[in-house]
């Protein structure tokens, strides 16, 4: 048989690309402000390559990878780094922690999350990390979820969501 008869599947088939989610976006912020630093007022400190950021900046850096004028609204990923603030906005307005009620309006409402006199690095920090886990939770496939299950099962532990975002993150 010749192999055009017989054909296999695309090179995107096989590629192992990274798809970038929300969740992905929203980890990567949170790894940029411990490396980086947290700050208020701005999306950005000082100029230099990887400035501390506010929770928006550290969005920008993680969708973009560099520094932008406004990461929702220039920057090769706007798309990317929208849709994480968006969800990392619906997460925390379900928690009654987003302090602004209204329409969401492209940064300034986590803004004013980010600079309210009580929040702490480590509150946005882990506000971040906690949305990714929820997103990575409530947009799992079937199958993942049914794998994780079963080697759970077959192991004699129960299936958790703990265990389950364990299991995912050891995956990546």
């Amino acid at each position: 048989m010749n192999r055009t008869q017989n054909p296999t599947g695309t090179a995107a088939d096989t590629t192992t690309d990274l798809v970038v989610t929300p969740a992905l976006i929203l980890r990567g912020a949170a790894n940029y402000l411990e490396l980086h630093g947290w700050i208020r007022g701005d999306y950005y400190g000082t100029v230099r390559p990887f400035p501390p950021a506010d929770a928006g900046g550290a969005l920008g850096m993680a969708a973009h990878g560099a520094v932008t004028t406004c990461p929702f609204l220039d920057g090769p990923h706007v798309r990317d780094c929208n849709r994480a603030y968006r969800y990392l906005c619906d997460y925390l307005t379900l928690r009654d922690e987003l302090p602004v009620t209204g329409p969401v309006v492209e940064g300034l409402t986590l803004s004013f999350w980010n600079d309210d006199p009580w929040q702490t690095v480590d509150n946005v920090i882990a506000s971040l990390r906690a949305a990714a886990d929820e997103y990575d939770w409530t947009h799992a496939s079937e199958d993942d979820l049914e794998t994780f299950a079963e080697n759970e099962l077959d192991n004699d532990r129960i299936p958790t969501r703990a265990g389950f975002l364990a299991w995912l993150a050891g995956r990546r």
